[in-house]
């Protein structure tokens, strides 16, 4: 479902390489303000992956740890030392994790099936005919539905 595992990546420098090794679960876009200023853009893109399937061929992110709003525990972002580009997020005990789509050597075949936070969002940055979302969806069903309409196996 969507690109051809394995599929390689890397930070900006040329520091950190890495390898998927199993298929995307889906892809989404956040507009929340967290994420326009981590960016510098008006949205983040994230592709989500099984936890596991992500393997450095190259170099060592660094890690950083930040408590979410919620309490609902702490968020572990992963990216190059050198040239400071996130790479990953994820959370203890979850069974996916949040690749930065845009580190992806080839990401011409990436496309998001949602958007979450548009009441953050910049007028013009809200991409139609996807799923969306005012704040932060409770249920990820839709989306990994909508993923496997879009590339189905």
């Amino acid at each position: 479902m969507g690109g051809a595992v394995p599929m390689e990546g890397g930070c900006n420098c040329g520091e950190v390489r890495y390898r998927i090794t199993a298929a995307p679960f889906t892809c989404y876009i956040c507009h929340c303000h967290l994420c326009q200023k981590r960016t510098g853009s008006p949205f983040s893109m994230t592709l989500v992956l099984p936890a596991g399937s992500l393997e450095f061929t190259k170099g060592q992110p660094e890690r950083s740890e930040r408590a979410l709003p919620n309490g609902g525990g702490v968020n572990v972002a992963f990216g190059c030392g050198a040239c400071m580009s996130r790479i990953h997020t994820e959370r203890a005990g979850h069974v996916a994790l949040g690749l930065r789509a845009g580190t992806l050597d080839d990401t011409s075949w990436v496309r998001p099936v949602a958007q979450f936070w548009i009441s953050s969002a910049q007028p013009w940055a809200i991409v139609p005919d996807i799923l969306t979302y005012e704040e932060q969806p409770a249920d990820p069903t839709p989306m990994l539905e909508a993923w496997k309409a879009a590339f189905p196996s």
